[in-house]
């Protein structure tokens, strides 16, 4: 009778375990389908299947006197490189930004003119009364188009890398700063992902 008792009260707990194994279980992969989902759904119905945004330079008017520091240039450079493109329905991203600014800055030439516009041929006024200071770097673009039947997500993006760039920051005739690299380009390929930030 002990034993039958023994054997009962074993089952039970072993039931009562087992059904708090499946429950934690169930909890366990509804948050981890909770985490996850969100991500998949919002890169499924973002228009370039990233969140990532061009960025924006809220002033580009620092430093008033002096070079612009490595982190400022950085961010004036994303500023004219990164953009979303009406025509054609692309976003221009750029990723592993690498950027060295001269110390000395040198008046501006003809040459440099070379650098008056950037993204869609806009033109930037360049004053050519200012110094400018001369950079280099490097850094990987991303120009990503709409996801469509034809540009799948995570499939819709064409990746180039600039390794050895040069060019300058100058200030335009309202006294912003812009900072622009040209270089030669090594595709690394076609139908790839956008950047991971």
């Amino acid at each position: 009778m002990e034993e039958n008792s023994t054997f009962a009260l074993t089952a039970m707990i072993t039931f009562t375990l087992i059904v708090k194994l499946k429950f934690t279980l169930r909890i366990i992969g509804c948050t981890l389908l909770a985490v996850f989902t969100p991500t998949v759904l919002t890169a499924q119905t973002l228009p370039y299947g990233t969140a990532r945004t061009p960025q924006t330079c809220p002033s580009m008017v620092e430093p008033k006197t002096g070079a612009p520091s490595v982190e400022q240039a950085k961010m004036y450079f994303l500023c004219d490189q990164e953009w979303e493109s009406s025509v054609g329905k692309s976003l221009w991203l750029i990723s592993d930004l690498t950027l060295e600014v001269a110390p000395n800055s040198r008046p501006a030439n003809g040459t440099d003119l070379e650098y008056n516009t950037r993204h869609g041929g806009e033109h930037l006024s360049m004053n050519t009364k200012q110094p400018v200071y001369d950079i280099r770097g490097s850094f990987t673009r991303y120009i990503c188009h709409q996801i469509k039947r034809l540009n799948p997500v995570g499939k819709n993006c064409t990746v180039s890398q600039y390794p050895n760039s040069t060019g300058i920051c100058f200030r335009n005739t309202f006294g912003d700063w812009h900072c622009r690299m040209i270089g030669s380009s090594k595709q690394i390929g076609e139908h790839l992902p956008p950047p991971e930030n």
